[in-house]
């Protein structure tokens, strides 16, 4: 595949000798006679490759190359210096500004076109690369804010949860010193036989939902209900009427009352004609 080539020289015969070499070989040619004048058709478009005379008027081909170095978007762009000057300090020169080759004039024909093959190929290799590179470092860049936005919704979820487990511990211990608790301190004092075995039901049943709010993925109307609400659904399920709940619960039938209208609210049920028992033996407490 061919290229385009800039020939910067202030000799009209050696720029028209090389852009009839250079074309008989495909390539895209375009000329200057000055360095201030490359620098315009490199703004314009930019080459491939500068084949750039160094004894010029006006700007020579050192301050040329340097000014075109000083540009970022040129940096890259391959010199090749044609001179007569034929010693190491022109060499060193050069080489010093930033270009890759140094032909001394006069050149021969296959010299010359060996050497814009071979730097044309080292180019479109090198650009290539750094193409290749800039896409890699695109695709890590991605990975790495992928990874960084996972870390930060881990950090999110598991803060979350450390503030579920908080707030369900709280919970529990609530609720167990509000219904267990106080049931086991009124086994010990009460003497009828048929009491302690109605506490001791209403204890295991208290502590059984207890434990199934500790249950992963496990969802009920307990959750929603108040410790005594709770206590009053349960034992509306066991068919106590409300002055059993409130000599149960050591709270006025008014209270009562009051709780079953919180239960029902809560169960959507409030101006719907529905019994109670009936829902709550349905509902997952």
């Amino acid at each position: 595949m061919c290229g385009s080539i800039l020939i910067v020289d202030d000799e009209p015969f050696a720029r028209q000798y090389l852009q009839s070499l250079l074309k008989e070989q495909g390539y895209t040619v375009s000329s200057a006679c000055n360095g201030r004048e490359a620098l315009d058709r490199v703004n314009e478009q930019v080459p491939e490759l500068v084949l750039l005379d160094i004894m010029m008027p006006i700007m020579d081909g050192y301050e040329t190359c340097r000014r075109l170095k000083q540009n970022p978007e040129f940096a890259d762009l391959p010199v090749l210096f044609l001179s007569s000057l034929d010693n190491a300090d022109e060499k060193m020169n050069a080489f010093a500004v930033g270009g890759i080759d140094y032909v001394t004039k006069p050149f021969s024909k296959r010299e010359i076109l060996v050497r814009v093959k071979n730097h044309l190929a080292m180019y479109r290799i090198k650009k290539s690369l750094s193409m290749e590179i800039d896409q890699r470092q695109l695709e890590l860049d991605q990975r790495e804010n992928e990874v960084r936005d996972v870390n930060t919704a881990l950090k999110v979820l598991l803060t979350a949860i450390e503030r579920e487990k908080q707030e369900l511990a709280t919970t529990v211990q609530f609720n167990a010193d509000k219904l267990i608790m106080p049931r086991i301190g009124e086994m010990v004092e009460v003497d009828s036989l048929e009491e302690r075995k109605e506490l001791f039901q209403l204890i295991r049943q208290n502590f059984h939902q207890l434990t199934e709010s500790l249950i992963p993925g496990q969802q009920n109307l307990a959750m929603t209900l108040t410790p005594t609400e709770l206590q009053i659904a349960n034992l509306i399920k066991q068919e106590k009427t409300s002055k059993e709940i409130s000599r149960i619960c050591n709270l006025s039938t008014s209270t009562i009352a009051t709780h079953r209208k919180m239960i029902r609210k809560k169960l959507g049920i409030t101006n719907k004609r529905v019994n109670l028992r009936a829902i709550l033996s349905s509902t997952k407490l």
